[in-house]
């Protein structure tokens, strides 16, 4: 047997192989001689078969059995004495019988690709630092009592975050809406699609009263027939609505869950979830800021086009997912060359996780692991059923192990590489500037 190396393209080599054909002839007889001993022909009694019989009814198949085994392993040793590490099973894209009985073929494999000694020292990233405030804490109550408020009908002026009701009706060029009589809104002042030039006109009128308003409506405007138009409105306020907060006590407390109904308890709860979130905000800006500089680091690292063109086509699958979940029901297929380099960064990422932590012999702590299935599952109504949910699904329990293993290795990089903390709100965390 022969075997040469060719390097292709990139992470590409072609394996080729020769096989003797006294090496196949005799793998052949000692096949048919197996055979000749089980085989059952009309005219001869079993294992008394004829070898040039044999030979002909079934050589052809013998051979065939023969050489995929020789070519299966005739790979596997080329892969093994030249030390090839491949990302997956080898293509056969050349095969060829010899003039005189042997047998030549050509495989194509794709080799791991390499990540480079990184120096961490030298890699500069940002993270942020931020702490639970009371006012955080209090400003989260504030968002609770608003999701329980009630609105509670005013004589008075309305004023901004009034609900208030108009019928109305509008003329503009080329526009009449309604085509005849009123149309109702209900309007939430201070909303953003609210356009401003009506709320000015709103504020300080009462129930019952009218005005008209010039306004530019915007394209996404919710009446198709305005939409991008120009026109005076003219309306009459039918009602007004004021919001009534509920007072923070221990039917308010109760509500959410905190059976003891005290309210110290309920804002302990409150910095406990927002810390966590917190938490988990702060860790993936500083993954994608380390991430980032690490992929920097390895930017001459060649990635195998199999690995690039199946990931290219999963993330174009999920768009498509992601559309039809939307309500788009004729979602199509988006062409997936487009999502080439957020593909080639999400492999570069994997590969450099995985080498860290081959590298400093970091292994996935399964009390994390359920730590981190325990703080999924509080955020359920009932958080057992969900714990139990992931230990009984082999994927759920694989990604839960991935996370862990990605913090772990992160917590590592962190170690190492030149962090400058930056000092940040709970807000200018979770809320970013667009």
């Amino acid at each position: 047997m022969q075997i040469s190396i060719d390097q292709s393209e990139g992470l590409e080599r072609l394996v080729n192989i020769a096989l003797e054909a006294n090496d196949i002839q005799t793998k052949v007889d000692a096949k048919l001689m197996e055979l000749g001993k089980e085989v059952r022909l009309k005219g001869f009694r079993q294992g008394k078969v004829p070898k040039n019989i044999l030979v002909q009814r079934f050589g052809q198949h013998a051979r065939q059995e023969v050489l995929g085994q020789l070519m299966q392993d005739s790979i596997e040793q080329a892969i093994t004495e030249n030390k090839l590490e491949i990302i997956a099973a080898p293509e056969v894209i050349k095969a060829d019988d010899t003039d005189n009985g042997g047998f030549e073929f050509q495989a194509k494999v794709e080799l791991m690709p390499q990540i480079p000694e990184i120096d961490f020292s030298s890699i500069k990233v940002e993270k942020t630092v931020a702490e639970i405030k009371d006012k955080d804490i209090d400003g989260m109550i504030s968002n609770l009592q608003k999701q329980k408020q009630d609105w509670k009908e005013s004589k008075g002026k309305i004023a901004k975050k009034d609900l208030v009701t108009i019928e109305y009706s509008a003329k503009g060029k080329g526009v009449t809406y309604p085509a005849e009589g009123t149309e109702k809104m209900g309007v939430l002042l201070g909303e953003s699609k609210v356009p401003a030039e009506l709320v000015d006109a709103l504020i300080g009128l009462k129930a019952n009263e009218k005005a008209e308003v010039e306004l530019d409506f915007a394209e996404d405007f919710n009446v198709a027939e305005l939409a991008g138009k120009k026109a005076k409105m003219s309306f009459e306020v039918t009602d007004v609505r004021k919001a009534k907060l509920p007072k923070v006590d221990e039917e308010f407390v109760k509500s959410f869950g905190v059976e003891s109904g005290d309210v110290e308890e309920f804002k302990a709860d409150i910095k406990k979830n927002l810390e966590r979130e917190l938490s988990q905000s702060v860790n993936n800006a500083f993954k994608l800021n380390a991430l980032e500089g690490l992929r920097k680091a390895c930017k001459d690292t060649l990635l195998p086009q199999s690995m690039i063109q199946k990931e290219s086509q999963h993330m174009a699958l999920q768009e498509q997912q992601r559309a039809k979940q939307m309500g788009v029901a004729d979602a199509e297929l988006p062409d997936a060359a487009k999502f080439e380099n957020d593909a080639k960064d999400r492999i570069l990422n994997t590969l450099i996780i995985q080498d860290i932590a081959r590298k400093q012999d970091i292994k996935t702590d399964f009390a994390k692991v359920r730590e981190q299935i325990n703080d999924i599952a509080q955020t359920f109504e009932q958080p057992e059923e969900v714990i139990q949910m992931y230990y009984k699904n082999q994927d759920l329990m694989a990604s839960v192990e991935q996370n862990v293993i990605e913090a772990q290795v992160m917590e590592w990089v962190e170690s190492k590489l030149d962090v400058k903390e930056k000092k940040k709100s709970f807000d200018d965390v979770m809320k970013p500037a667009a």
